[in-house]
């Protein structure tokens, strides 16, 4: 049973293979580990480009640069009122509180490999969330042609501790996850449209591994369309920028319903509208609200839900 999604994860102003949107809002992710990928090469080539996830939503305006340096970092700290993964509300009754630290090794001006690590907890507790912790170790990799396509891959593993309905010793879970993408960005005068396309497949755990926590053999699949368009009105230097994005998940037994069934399916469809203000060369804020619907009955979800997020980020 993954519930997760974000959207406040990692606050980066590119589109980029979105998300994951790790609380996909909670943004990204989208939710993932594309995000921060993507968004490092933009960092490099000096361009916009996702989100998620990942973990898919919270953008910072990366600074433009002159040259390309061969290490960078973002680091984020966000409020999301829901953890919305992947089309369900991981602790209905609480938001989440999280951290982003991407380190990001630039190998050539078209390659970049990239390590988004992501700490959520709960803000509060309650019935849905006893003390929920989680940590995610991801690495990808993303490769960016000239002409505006990208592919990559990568890996992931998610920690959870104190799982809500986890039956795993102390709700302890572990979760394997590998994905691949592609992504397509263009430029139409000072809007950037994007578009990206996630698959992610769950490898499960070792035979007789208790502490497994999805179900092994399951995919999920998020094609995704945004744009990043300067706000010039409110700031002629094109440090405000509105970066609206939508997906259409489809779940292929991954998502469990209300009755514990794990379903196949179109999964919901979610759309995330970001704001960002890149205060400096280095600091950035970022505030959204998000949608997501969903008519497969998803575990501990609402069919129509809205929530709404912020971010502080810092780019180096």
């Amino acid at each position: 049973m993954k519930l997760t999604t974000r959207v406040a994860t990692l606050a980066f102003a590119a589109f980029a293979a979105s998300t994951a949107l790790k609380a996909e809002n909670n943004a990204a992710q989208q939710e993932d580990a594309q995000q921060a990928a993507a968004a490092a090469k933009d960092y490099s080539t000096t361009k916009k480009a996702t989100a998620s996830t990942g973990k898919d939503v919270k953008k910072v305006v990366v600074p433009e640069q002159t040259t390309t340096p061969t290490f960078t970092c973002l680091v984020s700290e966000s409020y999301d009122s829901r953890y919305m993964f992947r089309g369900v509300d991981v602790l209905a009754g609480t938001g989440i509180l999280s951290t982003t630290f991407a380190p990001t090794w630039h190998i050539t001006a078209n390659d970049a490999i990239t390590v988004p690590l992501w700490f959520g907890t709960a803000v509060k507790q309650n019935a849905n969330a006893s003390a929920y912790r989680e940590l995610d170790v991801p690495i990808s990799y993303l490769h960016t042609f000239d002409s505006g396509l990208s592919l990559g891959g990568g890996y992931t593993l998610y920690n959870y501790f104190n799982l809500p309905g986890g039956n795993r010793p102390g709700g302890t879970g572990i979760q394997n996850e590998i994905n691949v993408t592609a992504g397509y960005s263009k430029k139409v005068g000072d809007v950037t449209l994007n578009s990206s396309l996630t698959y992610y497949y769950e490898l499960g755990t070792g035979n007789q591994y208790t502490y497994g926590s999805i179900n092994p053999g399951s995919s999920f699949l998020t094609p995704s369309l945004g744009a990043t368009i300067p706000l010039n009105f409110l700031k002629k230097d094109g440090s405000i920028t509105f970066n609206p994005n939508t997906q259409y998940n489809f779940s292929f037994v991954y998502n469990a319903n209300q009755a514990g069934t794990y379903v196949s399916g179109a999964n919901n469809w979610q759309f995330q509208l970001p704001v960002t203000w890149q205060v400096t060369k280095v600091v950035s804020l970022t505030g959204y609200w998000a949608y997501s619907y969903q008519g497969l009955e998803l575990y501990n979800t609402g069919k129509s839900l809205g929530w709404a997020g912020a971010s502080v980020g810092l780019s180096f």
